[in-house]
């Protein structure tokens, strides 16, 4: 069995090649050109992207080049003959000391050649946009020299300025040579604190904020005028003595006492101080001055809570919602004859009461004193008004000028 089915193997093989080479001979597609494969077609569209690549790179070079910086020249090639020359830079760091923001300066060194070949300079980069440098000559004769100016104008306020500047040379030791300068750029003038905020104007005391203006340069200057844009505004200052002047880090300044009459109408309070200095700018500091007047009342504590005055914003913390919390906010009210009453009170949340009651011991006489009394009710559903906008309470009195007092309160019931 085995010899036959070795025999008939062989036989059907070559009847398969022999069929294989006949129809490659004589069938129908015998004449036509075989396609060539699919990798060398990969390859071959690689090959041409590539070099569409290469050429695009070759122009963006070429277009870098004439788009170059017009402050910086083509740097030169290092002498490798003799004679050579040798360059000599002594003083290369400059300190200006302290310069206004936007102020301008120019300084100027000296480069020399004591080598017997001819030096030849080319400017090189900046640090930065707000140094420029410049050289007198590129070429250098033996025992000449040329001066590099570097000017800068720095932009914004910095304790430690510091740019540096590259020239290049010839010289084969001393191909790079940095210029530096150093110093403080600081503000000619400054505000300190940038809004100067009287306070709570109540109707037995005025307002009152302090403020200063300094400066990081002038050693000395001058107040020319101070012109409040409202009546209801004094203004007196005074020299800072030197060890407050140290604390803060300035060369001079006046410290400004402004009080804000208790006649500005009731609500948000502001206004503007122009004050014109020796100093430059010539034109006037404007100082932003605020204030708040709540009418004829003041809220004199708050107990536990946190009461922000200026906002009219009551803080009752945290607390457990089943429990509630209950809050007591005396207060004292001017320009009221017979007793103070609410007429009415909404409030944004209906689990947020208040109610009214005269403090113990007082009367109804000016001042009255009474208290206002906040209570987020027991079983309250658990909020967070720090996220949510804070709960708002109008409460409408039968006082003849405050009619109507607004409330904020902020709290979280967990």
């Amino acid at each position: 069995m085995r010899p036959r089915t070795l025999v008939f193997g062989i036989v059907s093989a070559v009847v398969g090649l022999s069929a294989t080479v006949w129809l490659s001979r004589y069938g129908p597609w015998a004449n036509q050109r075989p396609s060539a494969p699919h990798y060398l077609v990969s390859r071959l569209q690689e090959m041409k992207d590539g070099a569409a690549r290469q050429a695009g790179a070759s122009h963006a070079a070429r277009d870098g080049a004439s788009r170059r910086d017009p402050s910086v020249d083509e740097r030169p090639a290092v002498a490798d003959q003799e004679p050579l020359p040798r360059a000599v830079a002594s003083d290369r760091v400059f300190e200006f000391g302290r310069m206004a923001i936007g102020e301008r300066k120019t300084h100027r060194f000296r480069l020399k050649n004591e080598g017997p070949g001819s030096l030849t300079v080319a400017r090189g980069p900046a640090e930065c946009k707000c140094t420029i440098s410049a050289v007198s000559v590129r070429e250098i004769p033996p025992g000449g020299f040329a001066d590099v100016e570097l000017t800068w104008a720095p932009l914004e306020a910095d304790p430690a300025f510091e740019k540096s500047a590259i020239i290049w040379t010839n010289d084969p030791k001393l191909s790079e040579i940095h210029f530096r300068i150093a110093g403080k750029v600081g503000r000619s003038l400054a505000v300190s604190p940038t809004t100067w905020h009287a306070g709570t104007v109540a109707e037995d005391h005025d307002g009152k904020a302090v403020g200063t203006i300094v400066s990081e340069i002038g050693k000395s200057f001058t107040i020319l005028s101070v012109e409040p844009h409202d009546p209801n505004i004094k203004v007196s200052y005074k020299a800072m003595s030197e060890g407050a002047l140290t604390r803060v880090g300035m060369l001079s300044g006046y410290e400004f006492t402004t009080t804000v009459s208790n006649r500005i109408p009731i609500g948000s309070f502001r206004s503007r101080l122009s004050i014109l200095t020796t100093l430059e700018p010539k034109t006037p500091v404007e100082v932003d001055l605020t204030a708040v007047r709540p009418g004829p009342i003041r809220i004199l504590s708050a107990g536990n809570a946190h009461w922000d005055p200026e906002k009219m914003l009551l803080n009752l913390g945290r607390f457990r919602h089943e429990i509630g919390i209950k809050t007591v906010l005396p207060a004292c009210i001017y320009d009221m004859r017979g007793q103070l009453r609410m007429l009415g009170v909404s409030s944004s949340d209906s689990f947020v009461k208040l109610s009214l009651e005269p403090s113990p011991g007082s009367g109804t006489d000016a001042p009255q004193y009474v208290r206002f009394v906040f209570e987020v009710l027991p079983g309250s559903p658990p909020v967070n008004y720090f996220t949510q906008k804070p709960v708002h309470v109008t409460v409408q009195t039968n006082h003849p000028t405050l009619k109507k007092i607004d409330f904020d309160l902020q709290f979280v019931s967990m």
